[in-house]
């Protein structure tokens, strides 16, 4: 019977497994097709926020997502290096810094073949922060710099260990995690019962 019940135990064990791998699997597959969505593409949406060299005869555009960024949440900032009429720049080399003022972030050696790129963020804090560009293309090197505001945001508590994120809606993550901390429980005590039951 001990038997019986320590196959019953690896069986709801590797069914457990199974089901995080195959989250977290779709949450990497979504990530990246997310982000090759925008990898090749001028950025959309009236948040955009640009900087225009006309010595040097280009554009930079910025803009990031979510609209409103969660504290230590990924946040996406995308960049899109164009003429003036709206071609991309090839071979772009750029680097990008996060600051508050207090403390910064540094990203280094980017590479853009077709002008589009984009890094992710943690913000640690709310306010706001200046996102820092240098854009090297064959014939010049241009600095830009661009704004994030993120918004004051209420800490988790026990009694509300997720709290509603500033759009007013939770991301996929979250209720991934949501869904994950109420089964992990449900699926250790049901194991558990069977496992007793069994012997």
């Amino acid at each position: 019977m001990r038997v019986i019940g320590q196959l019953y135990l690896f069986y709801y064990s590797f069914f457990f497994l199974f089901v995080c791998g195959c989250i977290i699997t779709s949450l990497t597959l979504f990530s990246f097709v997310d982000n090759q969505f925008y990898a090749f593409a001028h950025l959309n949406g009236t948040r955009i926020q640009e900087l225009t060299d006309n010595s040097d005869g280009i554009k930079i555009q910025f803009n990031y997502e979510p609209e409103k960024p969660i504290i230590d949440t990924f946040t996406k900032l995308y960049f899109s290096v164009q003429d003036l009429e709206g071609n991309h720049i090839k071979d772009v080399k750029a680097s990008v810094i996060v600051t508050n003022g207090q403390r910064l972030f540094k990203f280094q050696n980017i590479t853009a073949a077709n002008g589009d790129f984009n890094v992710e963020y943690i913000f640690p804090d709310d306010g706001t922060h200046q996102v820092i560009t240098r854009i090297d293309t064959k014939n010049s090197i241009i600095p830009a710099s661009f704004s994030v505001f993120v918004p004051h945001q209420a800490p988790p508590s026990m009694l509300n260990p997720f709290p509603l994120p500033p759009d007013g809606q939770y991301s996929l993550g979250i209720i991934i995690s949501i869904i994950l901390v109420i089964a992990i429980p449900i699926i250790a005590v049901i194991s558990l019962i069977i496992v007793i039951k069994k012997h």
